[in-house]
């Protein structure tokens, strides 16, 4: 059974780490736009650290774990109270990758990428023209290229 639990596990022990060393620089007189910058560089880049390809698979107990270290860093003053959540930074990680993807040729994940959909129809625009998979296994269904073909679809 594929598990990303151990990873998740890490994730959370080094952002504790990066929590503690935050409040050292806090307690050191960083403070407002620096120390939240400071924490967008650290924490919430450790957070969101390739999740293009693992963000999927990770189920609703573990997206809490690391929606509850942001919220943690909301409460000691690291963020805004109105920063985005896991899940909306998890989905913005997504487009810039898919966007980079389907912008680029040469780009190392193009090559998994479906072939061009040939319509004669004069249709909105969409988010790609690429022909969409007719198999929809679970596991499937959780890949990064998957989950960008079908988004905004269902």
């Amino acid at each position: 059974m594929l598990s990303f639990a151990p990873h998740v596990q890490n994730v959370a022990s080094k952002a504790a780490a990066s929590l503690y060393a935050l409040r050292m620089l806090k307690a050191l007189g960083l403070e407002g736009q620096a120390l939240c910058e400071v924490t967008q560089s650290t924490l919430v880049a450790q957070l969101i650290y390739a999740s293009s390809s693992w963000s999927g698979f990770i189920k609703a107990e573990e997206r809490a774990k690391l929606q509850s270290i942001l919220n943690k860093a909301s409460r000691y003053g690291f963020l805004p109270g109105y920063f985005r959540t896991i899940d909306q930074l998890f989905e913005s990680s997504d487009d810039t990758l898919f966007n980079s993807v389907i912008n680029n040729p040469d780009h190392v994940l193009c090559s998994l990428l479906p072939p061009p959909k040939d319509t004669s129809y004069n249709m909105r625009k969409r988010k790609h023209d690429l022909t969409l998979p007719t198999e929809h296994s679970s596991l499937q269904r959780k890949n990064f290229v998957y989950r960008m073909l079908f988004k905004d679809i269902y």
